[in-house]
């Protein structure tokens, strides 16, 4: 049986995958140390360079799995990732 947390956090994945697949979104988190970061990011495959996008299928499928989300950062052009629970909005 799954806890009424994890279901929350659940429904935050699906929600925050659906908008960074189709676009690009503003997530607010705490990071491990404690501050906070806001960060563009995307997972559209046309707004990240071809030098950068996952080699298959399987690693952007890997990328999501767990209590992190692995994010391409539109403004540091770089790969991230934040934990579904650090989330404070998006």
């Amino acid at each position: 049986m799954m806890s009424l947390e994890q279901t929350n956090l659940d429904l935050l994945k699906e929600n925050i995958l659906e908008k960074l697949r189709t676009n690009e979104a503003t997530v607010k988190f705490t990071k491990s140390d404690g501050t906070e970061r806001t960060m563009r990011c995307t997972l559209v495959e046309s707004k990240i360079p071809l030098d950068k996008r996952p080699k298959s299928t399987e690693a952007q499928t890997a990328s999501t799995v767990g209590s992190a989300i692995r994010v391409f950062d539109v403004e540091k052009s770089e790969w991230r990732s934040f934990r579904l629970s650090s989330v404070i909005s998006y």
